[in-house]
């Protein structure tokens, strides 16, 4: 029993500890590659920062999973994800406004619609940390969980958008006889 609780308030600390050393990583492979001393060296360069990523994200999820949360049946998750794919649809639509505007000959100047979604976003980041912070009772899992759904949610939405970017192409080839 005292073993369950020591590790559960290790797993968060862990976790906050493995996401900050992902930024640092980055900088030990920067100065890893600049040495050019010897082959293996680079290779370990190369791989410091996707096993950091992988620390980080197996941390998280040992983390959540000791307090009892699931990742996918958590709400804020898809709260993430749904408001991600709303603001996108916000920006992709002042993109085309934008796009008309400049097309009639209009200087456009105007960022409503960008910095609204910036703030809907940020405002669901914010919600999903608190509401993250009340289901694992840990400030720090909290953070990283958070971190982690906005990741996968933009993960998710980048596939989505090229999936979207790439049917429109293929259709912009088909109707102009290109490729």
């Amino acid at each position: 029993m005292v073993d369950e609780i020591a590790s559960q308030a290790r797993y968060p600390l862990l976790s906050g500890l493995s996401l900050l050393s992902i930024p640092l990583s980055g900088a030990v492979s920067y100065l890893v590659f600049g040495s050019q001393t010897y082959s293996w060296i680079n290779a370990v360069g190369l791989l410091i920062v996707p096993l950091s990523i992988f620390c980080w994200v197996f941390t998280t999820i040992r983390a959540i999973h000791l307090v009892g949360v699931r990742f996918w049946f958590i709400p804020s998750t898809y709260v993430a994800l749904v408001v991600g794919i709303i603001a996108l649809l916000m920006c992709l639509a002042m993109g085309l406004f934008t796009h008309e505007a400049a097309r009639h000959g209009h200087q456009v100047t105007d960022v409503t619609l960008y910095i609204a979604a910036a703030i809907l976003y940020g405002g669901c980041i914010v919600w999903s940390y608190f509401y993250n912070w009340r289901k694992t009772r840990s400030p720090i899992l909290a953070a990283s969980l958070t971190v982690l759904q906005t990741v996968s949610a933009t993960f998710v939405i980048g596939l989505l958008y090229l999936w979207i970017d790439g049917r429109n192409t293929k259709r912009y080839e088909r109707e102009h006889g290109i490729g």
